[in-house]
């Protein structure tokens, strides 16, 4: 018999067995996962099984990976890794609602459901439960602060975990769950709408945010174009003023709203792009996006190329280190500010507009972005119909036919832009650069003197 303590046979023949034991002396399923915490206090020291596992297994086979091989927590042939009844039904439930009601095509189903999995295996392996109702019940105002923060554990794991946005649609999920479940059982709190609030990431579906209306985009733009000439202004922008300076805080701010409108970016984009490399401002002017799940990597900038183009050439001559990012910042990780300090700044934008959403909230870079969608995909529907009429002429059946033959990507963005030209210019109207802007840079390189365009003050006749 081999001399070291966890060694090959013992895992695999008495390990489980003296596991199974002690959950059953315990009244606990004989299958259940534990937790390290559980198998510590059982008197399994789990830092030398986690070593043997690795010294036997390879090093990339965790301890709960090897207890499921030996049939602890969910089995493999199973849709759901949870043995809690009432969680299957709901979690069936759910499944059925989102394909019969939002007539979801199977790939979302099976992105859902691999969603929800992650979120199951999340709790088992942290909290050694896999009844997500045991999160959404308490019965004192303590237990529910412990709910919250369980909850708070199995988002900061996903978030850790997962890479890209796709933190923000597995938390959607997992907090859609228990909106459907609240009107099928005892729920007394939905633990992810508690918590959700204090994460940076995107946690609704594109229809479930409000898209700004005509009127609110010219009143913000306006506000922001008249900044410096104002005599009163809100707190937070006063706020913002003494730590930026409220000219160079209006050039971003403009920047923000053209890029939100006219481009459309999620929220980390903002801090991803690099306004030297991917934005593309010649006579086709577009974003390069490298990772953007489901939409066009190249982005037609339908708003004001000009100002970026202005903008870029102006923090090239005031900002010595300028690392290249539209909201700089040189205390953070990735060189940009994070997208709470963008919302904050288009929260003060909104409060000094007096424009709020129906909920009485403020508008955020989602917001703008869901009205940047609705303009897109409105302006792809003429496009379609563009096309179909050209096929019609042409006698071809399939319009997808003249596109594919006919056109080329950059002659697809420059169509879109052109069909969007007019309508962004009536709700951004801009004539000249702000003046902080043109004390640094020749103003006539980007706009040409009109004697009938409204000047910067936003002043019309």
């Amino acid at each position: 018999m081999p001399s070291e303590k966890y060694h090959k046979e013992y895992l695999e023949k008495q390990f489980p067995v003296e596991l199974r034991e002690q959950l059953r002396a315990n009244a606990l399923d004989p299958t259940r996962l534990p937790t390290y915490d559980y198998l510590n206090a059982k008197g399994f020291e789990t830092r030398g099984l986690t070593r043997a596992v690795k010294r036997h297994y390879g090093d990339e086979k965790t301890l709960h990976e090897f207890l499921r091989e030996q049939g602890f927590g969910y089995q493999k042939n199973s849709r759901w890794p949870t043995e809690h009844q009432e969680t299957i039904s709901l979690l069936n439930g759910y499944r059925e609602s989102r394909s019969e009601r939002n007539d979801d095509a199977d790939t979302t189903l099976s992105t859902v459901e691999s969603a929800l999995r992650t979120v199951l295996r999340t709790a088992q392996d942290i909290h050694g439960t896999d009844n997500l109702l045991f999160f959404a019940r308490y019965d004192t105002e303590n237990e529910k602060y412990r709910r919250n923060k369980q909850t708070e554990a199995i988002i900061d794991r996903l978030k850790a975990e997962i890479s890209g946005g796709a933190t923000g649609n597995y938390v959607r999920y997992f907090r859609e769950f228990y909106e459907y479940a609240k009107l099928r059982t005892r729920i007394d709190q939905n633990p992810v709408s508690q918590v959700e609030v204090h994460y940076d990431f995107d946690t609704r579906s594109e229809t479930d945010v409000q898209p700004l209306t005509d009127k609110q985009i010219r009143t913000l733009w306006e506000t922001l174009k008249q900044l410096p000439d104002r005599d009163v202004h809100a707190v937070s922008v006063k706020n913002l003023a003494k730590r930026h300076g409220l000219r160079e805080w209006q050039v971003r701010m403009m920047v923000l709203v053209v890029l939100g409108i006219g481009v459309g970016p999620r929220s980390q984009e903002y801090i991803r792009t690099q306004c030297r490399e991917d934005w593309v401002l010649d006579d086709d002017p577009y974003i390069d996006f490298p990772i953007r799940k489901n939409l066009p990597g190249q982005v037609p900038v339908l708003a004001h190329p000009e100002l970026l183009d202005a903008f870029r050439e102006y923090m090239e001559a005031t900002q010595s280190d300028w690392n290249g990012k539209p909201f700089p910042s040189t205390t953070s990780e990735s060189g940009s500010r994070c997208g709470n300090t963008l919302n904050n700044w288009l929260k003060a934008l909104c409060e000094e507009a007096g424009v709020r959403l129906d909920d009485g909230n403020y508008p955020t870079l989602q917001n703008l972005r869901q009205t940047w969608h609705n303009q897109y995909h409105q302006i792809l529907r003429k496009n379609k119909v563009q096309l179909q009429l050209v096929a019609e002429e042409q006698g071809t059946q399939d319009e997808r036919q003249v596109k594919m033959s006919y056109r080329t990507e950059d002659e697809e963005r420059k169509s879109i832009r052109t069909l969007a030209t007019r309508d962004f210019e009536e709700l951004l109207p801009f004539s000249e650069l702000p003046d902080v802007m043109s004390e640094v840079i020749e103003v006539g390189e980007y706009f040409e003197e009109q004697a009938d365009l409204s000047d910067f003050s936003g002043n019309k006749e």
